[in-house]
């Protein structure tokens, strides 16, 4: 059989590690409304939400509680409690263009991420919306936060842009203390995630190193915490808490080790029918939800010797432990808000960037099993310590994308679904799940529409180009019942891989072995695991969606990566 190398799905998931003035009592924050022109700014500065972004990295559609996961996460279960969980939400299928179109409103091939940097084709090279940074065609949403008189704060991954003018700090954010990189050790040492890169960190513009004793999600929560501290004239904040967990390398302090020690050890098959039925009983999916069809790489868990088994649990047990411990830091930050009476009159947005990650530390470019076994103290006792280099895995992937189909990189549901989770005032679907259909460009033009603020059509002295995003607000407070109609479409592409969505349909373009390298046609309604191609029985729609995705390659000028993606070699 020939070696399957997947080539570039492996070189993308490495560059991935991966207003309101508020009426009535500003106490209980029941409502949020834009500010009409002819209010005191004054006023609807000291009257707006706060903002808190909480991004996770590289986490899969079911793993939190509130999603049916049997990972403990308290403080996120209690934010979708008491606000909302939209389980139609879709990203990009891995994290610098998720993250470029997080922070524009706009189209990745539009916002300079058309293809991660470090993956570009000779052909992308120097093109626009190919810039490999966020590009100057469109604004960081926190720029305009900034300008309209909110504090904004960033802490964690930024992945946007390395040289100085392009870091956070130059695009909107007064405090900012990030990893430039994709990813990188999770503890003080600043190690190399894989082979020939270093890691670099700034705060506020200059270059930093990490102080002793640095672990990921506590220092970044930290940050976020002083950042705020540090200010107290009564204008609101922006928050952008970017946890760098779960992403691989999987790491965690020595007390959080042997949390879930044994919790796995039945595999990744029961993992997925158990997280299945609590997923059908909370009502994050329909009763005649099926899982998605088993990958033919993926070995029964039953068929496996003991040893194997037992490295294989392992894996699962540390990923656990990283999205317990990353929870628990974020519940430091809120309770730092209860202290301060900040957190009533803070709007909460909770997601992942992408699936969970399918592939192990030595898939990354110029990084073999030779190199990470010679760089790495991957002994089995050393595991989730400093020095080991250990991913999550295919097989936990899978179960962490429950009951979608496949992972991060993929533009099928596994690859671009993700929790969505929204707390805080001005919220009238207190405690429900809703399935409409949003996109992670809806939440910068929700944000400015909270701040009461709008997305010019110029800034700093040239032409931007519009959001495609729309808005959540009105759908928040109740007013709509769809973000979309069903009339319109979005549409993806990276590394040649192709989706489009249009109300309950979605066509996707893999390529073998992931798909048949060529269109597929689901019935999201009925099919949110992507079981069962319509294309030959519905031809017509299948049509209509990939000239659809035609008009839409070419109004954001997207440019085919050429030489053509090879996924098999010998």
């Amino acid at each position: 059989m020939k070696k399957a190398l997947f080539i570039p799905v492996i070189i993308i998931l490495i560059f991935c590690f991966c207003a309101c003035t508020q009426e009535g009592d500003q106490e209980t924050g029941q409502e949020i409304t834009t500010p009409e022109q002819d209010v005191n700014v004054k006023t609807a500065r000291d009257s707006r939400p706060n903002i808190l972004l909480v991004v996770v990295d590289d986490m899969g559609f079911s793993d939190v509680g509130a999603f049916g996961g049997e990972i403990r996460t308290p403080n996120i279960d209690a934010i979708a409690e008491a606000g909302i969980r939209i389980t139609n939400f879709c990203v990009g299928p891995t994290c610098a263009p998720t993250r470029s179109m997080l922070m524009s409103g706009n189209d990745n091939h539009v916002a300079g991420l058309g293809n991660q940097a470090e993956a570009r084709a000779p052909n992308q090279m120097d093109q626009p919306g190919y810039e490999g940074y966020l590009s100057d065609r469109v604004i960081s949403f926190a720029s305009l936060l900034k300008d309209s008189g909110y504090h904004t704060y960033m802490a964690g991954k930024w992945h946007l842009g390395e040289p100085l003018e392009r870091d956070p700090y130059h695009r909107g954010f007064e405090r900012a203390f990030t990893l430039l990189e994709g990813g990188a050790s999770h503890f003080d040492d600043e190690w190399m995630m894989y082979a020939n890169y270093t890691p670099t960190y700034r705060e506020d513009g200059e270059r930093v190193h990490l102080p002793p004793g640095f672990y990921s999600s506590e220092f970044y929560a930290d940050k976020i915490i002083e950042y705020i501290d540090s200010n107290d004239d009564g204008k609101p904040f922006f928050a952008y808490l970017a946890f760098t967990a779960p992403h691989d390398p999987l790491h965690v302090p020595d007390e959080w080790l042997d949390k879930y020690k044994g919790h796995y050890d039945e595999g990744w098959d029961a993992l997925r029918g158990d997280r299945l039925e609590r997923m059908k009983k909370i009502g994050i999916v329909s009763e005649d939800t099926q899982l998605s069809h088993r990958l033919p790489m993926l070995p029964e868990w039953d068929s496996m010797n003991p040893e194997s088994r037992k490295f294989e649990v392992r894996r699962m047990e540390l990923y656990a432990a990283m999205i317990e411990n990353m929870d628990f830091h974020l519940g430091r930050l809120l309770d730092y808000l209860k202290s301060k009476s900040m957190f009533e009159n803070t709007l909460i947005v909770f997601f992942s960037d992408n699936g969970a990650n399918a592939f192990g530390m030595d898939s990354y470019p110029e990084t073999t099993k030779e190199w990470v076994e010679r760089n790495s103290d991957n002994r089995f006792s050393n595991w989730g310590r400093r020095g080991s280099r250990i991913a999550q895995g295919m097989g936990w992937a899978v179960a962490s994308n429950t009951p979608l189909r496949y992972f991060k990189a993929m533009n099928s549901e596994g690859g671009i679904r993700s929790p969505l989770i929204i707390g805080g005032p001005g919220i009238a679907r207190t405690g429900e799940i809703l399935p409409t259909f949003t996109h992670v460009m809806d939440i910068a033009p929700t944000f400015l529409d909270v701040a009461g603020t709008s997305y010019p059509t110029e800034y700093s002295g040239h032409e931007v180009s519009p959001m495609m995003g729309k808005s959540l607000l009105p759908f928040i407070q109740g007013k709509v019942d769809v973000v979309r109609e069903d009339s319109e479409a979005v549409c993806w592409e990276l590394l040649g891989f192709r989706a489009v969505r249009q109300g309950r349909w979605k066509a996707t373009w893999l390529p073998k072995p992931f798909g048949l390298s060529e269109w597929e046609l689901f019935d999201l309604e009925t099919d949110i695991s992507e079981r069962n191609n319509l294309a030959e029985t519905n031809p017509e729609k299948l049509r209509e969606l990939i000239q659809i995705w035609e008009k839409y390659a070419e109004s954001v000028g997207l440019i085919m990566p050429d030489p053509p993606i090879q996924l098999v070699k010998d």
